[in-house]
C-alpha cells in the first residue's frame, strides 16, 4: 500500500556478538515486552473512523497475509479465500512482539478462521483477535472490498501509532534474559565491556 518499508532495526535491536550482527534474545515469556495486551479489549471503540483504501485485491495474494503500513504502525491484512473473507490484525505477535503475523500459516479451528504466529504458532481468531490457546488477543479491524479496491476502517494514524507504532515496541537488549548464556559468563568473569543498560538489567533481573 506505500512504496516506504521499516528497516529490519526499527522493529527488532540488533546486537554484536563474537564479530557478527544478530538480533538480540527474545525475552523470557513474563518478562518486559512479552505478552503485550492493550489497555481495553476495543481501544478504539471510541475513536473516529474512515474507511481507507490499502491496495487492489489483486495486490494480495490468496490465503495468506500481506503486510501494510499505516503511519508508522504495520498492519496484517489476510485475503482468506477458503472462506470468502477478508480480515485485518496488527501484524505484531503479542507473544514476544515480533512483527510477523502477515508470515503466519492460515487455518481452521471449529469453523473459526484463524492465524497461527510462525515463530511460536500461538492461534488467534481472525474475526475477534482472541487467542484460541490463551489470553492473549490482537486488535481487529474490519475489512470491505468495494469493486477492486481493499478498504480497512482504520482511526486516524496519530491513534493507531500511539497503541502500535513500531518504535514503541521494538524489542531491545535492556529487557533481554542473559542468565545462562555466554554473555552473563563473560559479565561474571569480567572478560569484556558491556553496555550499561545490559549490565542494568541484569542486576536488576529484568
Amino acid at each position: 500500500n506505500t512504496d516506504e518499508n521499516q528497516p529490519r532495526e526499527d522493529m527488532i535491536e540488533f546486537i554484536e556478538q563474537r564479530g557478527q550482527t544478530r538480533p538480540t534474545n527474545w525475552p523470557e515469556d513474563g518478562a518486559s515486552q512479552t505478552n503485550w495486551k492493550p489497555d481495553d479489549t476495543d481501544i478504539f471503540s471510541r475513536s473516529e473512523k474512515s474507511w481507507v483504501s490499502v491496495g487492489k485485491t489483486s495486490d494480495f495474494a490468496p490465503n495468506v497475509g500481506s503486510t501494510i503500513l499505516y503511519g508508522e504502525s504495520q498492519l496484517a491484512v489476510f485475503n482468506n479465500v477458503l472462506h470468502g473473507e477478508w480480515y485485518c490484525t496488527q501484524n505484531m505477535c503479542p507473544h514476544k512482539q515480533a512483527f510477523v503475523l502477515s508470515q503466519g500459516i492460515l487455518g481452521d479451528a471449529d469453523g473459526v478462521a484463524k492465524v497461527a504466529c510462525p515463530l511460536h504458532k500461538k492461534q488467534f481468531g481472525l474475526a475477534d483477535g482472541q487467542q484460541l490457546d490463551g489470553d492473549l488477543s490482537l486488535i481487529t479491524f474490519q475489512v470491505k472490498i468495494e469493486g477492486d479496491e481493499v478498504l480497512v476502517e482504520l482511526p486516524s494514524e496519530v491513534e493507531v501509532n500511539a497503541i502500535l507504532g513500531t518504535s514503541g515496541l521494538r524489542v531491545t537488549s535492556s529487557c533481554m534474559d542473559i542468565t545462562g548464556t555466554d554473555l552473563e559468563k563473560d559479565i561474571l568473569n569480567g572478560v569484556k565491556q558491556v553496555p550499561q543498560d545490559v549490565t542494568s538489567a541484569a542486576t536488576k533481573g529484568v
